[in-house]
């Protein structure tokens, strides 16, 4: 049961960390995708030919749909209260918006010129709620306060909240009217990009790299490319945590190993008797070589159980930790999220599973050769 146990904690450790790695990846993949796009179209300067470029991009048959936008970082105010946001221009009447999908106050349908959507992170830090209005400076506004000029800030009302859960969108996103945006930012009719959507997001870089020829004042840039040493890291991260939890695995069958020598011992005269009555050395091997599997098998049944029951209760896993050494959230803080994200990949199952069974048999193998090679003679005189 010892035996057991070490290996069912060996395997929950390393399958808890691998499914929440899998989760911060893919959370981020997808993040990355909704806030900047498949596949974003930028150039060194404001793109003016917008019309024609979304043309002739609509000609391709792996575009979905094309969303121009421009952004810029801004100062919002609501009476004492003040915060630095990043404003997006987006069409209002854009039903791929993947914004729309995390409302949770207010409708992203009342989108116009005079008001905005707010990050639920930046609307707490303002004191706002649906309804409630708030100045916006632009850049453009500085520079002309600068020269003597007195610009008046854009009054916007607050239409909808959004919360996609990644805090670095919900404290600082502010989202206009592209027409809006344009005026505020003196943009005339340019724009600073265009999203492209994808049929599949995985052929990105194959399609940007295609889309790129013959167009030497733009660049298509894949989600894959942004934030990429981000997300290498955080696959690196996973390949050392996985080798790192494995040593548990690794000490757990040294347990195994020393029990079925400490059972090969005590049954010492029954393994002559055996031997006497001519049972072979495979024999004896598979004896013994079948307990390990044994141990293997259920310890890795256990460790699956323990795994699912663990991440049913992270949250207030998460929580008492926090409480009890961390300083504030520090799933919130490191990697962005409001809650920690799961992605069960069965492939990490069935090699963890193979990896525990193979060094438990390994682990079972040594004593049971060892009984195996014992003559007879010497097995009945050890009591």
């Amino acid at each position: 049961m010892v035996s057991i146990l070490g290996v069912g904690l060996g395997v929950a450790s390393l399958l808890v960390v691998q499914t929440v790695m899998n989760g911060f990846g893919e959370e981020h993949r997808l993040r990355i995708r909704e806030s900047f796009g498949e596949c974003v179209v930028i150039a060194n300067r404001p793109i003016a030919q917008v019309d024609e470029l979304i043309s002739s991009l609509n000609l391709q048959e792996e575009v979905l749909s094309i969303s121009p936008y421009a952004e810029g970082p801004a100062l919002t105010r609501r009476g004492s209260f003040s915060g630095v946001a990043f404003v997006r221009g987006v069409v209002p009447t854009d039903e791929d918006l993947p914004a729309r999908g995390y409302v949770v106050s207010g409708d992203f349908n009342d989108l116009d010129d005079g008001r905005v959507v707010l990050g639920i992170g930046l609307a707490r830090d303002l004191r706002v709620k649906v309804g409630d209005k708030i100045d916006l400076w632009s850049p453009v506004m500085v520079d002309q306060a600068g020269k003597g000029k007195a610009p008046l800030p854009a009054e916007l009302e607050v239409c909808a909240i959004v919360r996609t859960g990644f805090s670095e969108v919900d404290n600082r996103a502010a989202m206009i009217s592209l027409r809006r945006f344009r005026e505020l930012w003196s943009l005339g009719n340019k724009v600073h990009g265009v999203v492209l959507r994808l049929d599949d997001p995985s052929q990105a870089p194959a399609i940007a790299a295609r889309l790129n020829q013959g167009k030497p004042d733009l660049r298509f840039v894949p989600w894959q490319e942004i934030k990429k040493n981000f997300l290498e890291a955080i696959r690196f991260e996973k390949t050392m945590l996985f080798f790192l939890m494995f040593i548990i695995t690794l000490v757990a069958s040294f347990s195994i190993g020393s029990t079925l020598f400490s059972a090969v011992i005590r049954r010492s005269r029954e393994i002559g008797v055996l031997i006497a009555l001519g049972a072979k050395p495979w024999q004896l091997v598979g004896l013994f070589g079948l307990q390990g599997l044994w141990i293997g098998a259920l310890g890795t049944s256990l460790g699956f159980i323990l795994t699912w029951t663990i991440l049913a209760f992270r949250d207030g896993i998460l929580g008492t930790i926090n409480q009890l050494f961390g300083d504030g959230d520090m799933v919130a803080n490191v990697y962005q999220f409001a809650h920690v994200p799961l992605h069960y990949e069965p492939m990490d199952f069935f090699i963890a599973a193979i990896f525990t069974l193979l060094v438990t048999t390994l682990a079972g193998l040594v004593p049971a050769l060892w009984a195996a090679g014992r003559k007879p003679s010497e097995a009945m005189r050890d009591v």
